[in-house]
């Protein structure tokens, strides 16, 4: 088997490890507080952070010029994750994890084409093509799906909002980190994590926060789960398959991400989808597809 077959392995694993943490940060979200389980969920994944960087060798070091994005990137983060854990509280896990993995590139492909219309001065050399008209229209019938709209009372639901706000967030996240040039991804991505830690570091004045350490097993393998088998081995192996096959083709394989949240919500949490949310997936899959994948060269 060549090198590039086994890393086809590695990164459908690394989305099933991505799908994972939606059953498993439910679970995490009804021991305690959001607060105390963000802060926590960062702290392990600093620590683990550093080791990783640590035995693959990658400098920590880090342009000035980077700097500023690098800390608006943390603090979307962190609130990012705030509002995640919230919203997990209050919804299915297998839809929510649909909902905003796909919502994303959706979220991203409209910011991009916002800034192109305000670009001033410069004349844009991208044009729409059939195949993101078409993504664009199945994205929005997935959001209906997704959205389950029996009335304009649902469209505002606690779910509903909540989870679009987490896609929304993740997508100006991944905006400017783009911008964040000039170090490792994964040195960046520490960076990021550190700043987000920092934001819930009022915790520790907290006595309730060190009730964790009394928590029961279930809790500590749902944290090794979330936090260093789905967001430090899981986003290693992305960057790499990046790295190594390009970011069309490395993207392709996030389209496995919404299945799998709704797979291993229902073997870890008993959540059985149903037939919108199905539907659903499906066609916020192909959106993602003829948007970001279909004719463009890795």
């Amino acid at each position: 088997m060549t090198r590039t077959k086994y890393l086809y392995i590695l990164l459908v694993i690394a989305m099933f490890l991505w799908g994972s943490s939606w059953p498993t940060s439910k679970i995490l979200a009804n021991y305690t507080d959001t607060s105390i389980i963000t802060f926590w969920r960062f702290f392990f994944v600093v620590l683990g952070s550093f080791f990783v960087l640590n035995f693959l060798k990658i400098p920590l070091k880090i342009e000035k010029t980077a700097l500023k994005w690098v800390l608006i990137a943390g603090v979307l983060n962190g609130l990012y994750a705030f509002v995640f854990f919230i919203a997990i509280k209050h919804g299915l896990a297998g839809k929510g994890g649909v909902l905003v993995t796909t919502m994303i590139p959706i979220f991203s492909y409209l910011i991009f084409m916002i800034a192109i219309f305000f670009q001033k001065n410069k004349k844009s050399t991208h044009k729409i093509t059939k195949s993101e008209i078409l993504g664009l229209f199945l994205g929005l019938l997935s959001g209906f799906c997704l959205l389950n709209l029996g009335s304009l009372e649902d469209l505002f639901g606690k779910f509903n909002i909540l989870f679009l706000t987490c896609s929304f967030i993740w997508t100006l996240i991944a905006v400017f980190n783009h911008k964040a040039k000039g170090a490792h991804p994964l040195a960046i991505n520490f960076y990021i994590n550190l700043i987000s830690i920092l934001m819930f570091s009022w915790i520790l004045f907290d006595v309730k926060s060190y009730e964790i350490f009394h928590f029961e097993f279930k809790f500590w393998i749902s944290m090794f789960v979330v936090a260093f088998l789905s967001t430090i081995i899981g986003t290693s192996i992305y960057y790499y398959g990046i790295h190594i096959l390009g970011s069309v083709k490395a993207n392709s394989f996030v389209l496995i991400t919404p299945a799998s949240a709704l797979i291993c919500s229902y073997f870890i949490l008993d959540e059985v989808p149903n037939a919108l949310t199905l539907l659903g997936c499906a066609l916020a899959i192909g959106a993602i597809y003829f948007i970001n994948i279909y004719g463009k060269k890795a």
